[in-house]
């Protein structure tokens, strides 16, 4: 009897055994295959991170101070009087595209830091956003701008979704915290979008909340006690741009923030632009050529865009200098239907885009 019960435990022993072995073998082939997968995909994020392009004309140029932007004294000087100081304001911007909103609101807050008892602090996050691809979601899945919560059904397999552990993401607003979050087109932002970012305002925090939370659950992670129980920070100061009209804002926004106007630029503050850009760009080009760019460029970042594609028609052709000649297939084929802005014309006749395509 004890010698079948020695079979038997023997038996087990090197069932279990073999069970680990194998168990063992396999992780450690997993290991090295999770490892392998690691080097490789670093290597290849390595290399993708050594490749680099040229900057953008339209970085090149973008204005580092206040006294470079062109065309909005008085706005700037409200701009700085609201965010300068010990008690700096939520702001709302108005003005049509290119007129140096977002370039205005960065500088602001680069003088802000220096202004005497001011809040914020020499680190302090410049976080911009763009409300037309900011999609709201109810379920509260994936919120970009408000922060949302990775409840471990969504999450899937890993520490956190095996133990039930819901997992906080920050958003915008909390990247924010302590600086500005610059919101392009906030007109554009949906109403529970609004809503959300109304009460963060006032709060100066994000609370969240998830089904699968429970103060009791000793798995949970300290830090996500602390998210749940007291929220997320979000204390900064709104600053959002938009081209819509005061009338198609929501009123709950415009009560929180002083408004200012952005003016629409003349053509020769255009051309103060296009010589500035031209500059630091390096690129030579006569006062009439610079002077036509202008009269049919929309706004400042219209006109660098087509200053990028002069100097790049001088640089494919190998000359040094921009001509008339080539003003004009940059104006014909880019603005093929433009026309000259009736206001602030430089008192100069220059032909129109298409003279020099029909051979004028």
């Amino acid at each position: 009897m004890n010698g079948i019960i020695a079979a038997v435990q023997l038996f087990f022993s090197i069932v279990i055994g073999m069970y680990f072995f194998v168990k063992l073998r396999s992780e450690t082939g997993n290991e090295k295959v999770f490892a392998d997968d690691n080097k490789r995909e670093a290597e290849e994020l390595n290399r993708l991170r050594k490749i680099s392009l040229s900057k953008p004309l339209t970085e090149e140029v973008r204005p580092a101070s206040v006294s470079e932007i062109v065309g909005q004294e008085d706005g700037i000087k409200a701009l700085m009087a609201s965010l300068c100081g010990e008690h700096p304001q939520h702001i709302l911007i108005y003005g049509p595209p290119g007129v140096g909103k977002t370039a205005a609101s960065r500088v602001a807050l680069a003088e802000a830091k220096k202004s005497p008892n001011t809040p914020f602090a020499a680190d302090a996050p410049f976080v911009e956003v763009d409300a037309t691809v900011m999609q709201y979601d109810e379920r509260c899945i994936a919120d970009p701008l408000i922060g949302s919560v990775h409840d471990p059904i969504y999450q899937g397999a890993g520490a956190y979704g095996n133990d039930g552990i819901p997992q906080p993401k920050p958003g915008a607003v909390t990247r924010a915290h302590g600086g500005v979050l610059f919101v392009d087109e906030i007109g554009e932002l949906s109403s529970g979008h609004i809503n959300k970012l109304l009460k963060v305002l006032e709060d100066r925090r994000v609370m969240l909340e998830s089904s699968y939370y429970s103060r009791t659950n000793k798995k949970i992670p300290t830090y996500i006690h602390d998210v749940f129980q007291n929220g997320l920070p979000a204390d900064f100061r709104l600053i959002g741009a938009t081209t819509r009209k005061p009338s198609e804002i929501p009123e709950a926004i415009r009560s929180r923030c002083v408004e200012i106007h952005f003016n629409e630029l003349s053509t020769e503050q255009i051309y103060t632009i296009v010589t500035a850009a031209c500059k630091k760009a390096g690129l030579e080009a006569d006062n009439l050529t610079l002077m036509y760019i202008s009269q049919y460029a929309k706004n400042g970042r219209d006109a660098v865009k087509l200053l990028q594609m002069l100097k790049n028609l001088v640089s494919l052709e190998g000359r040094g200098c921009a001509s008339m000649a080539d003003a004009k297939w940059v104006i014909g084929m880019l603005c093929p239907t433009a026309q000259v802005k009736k206001q602030g014309i430089i008192g100069v006749s220059i032909g129109k885009p298409n003279d020099f395509a029909a051979g004028v």
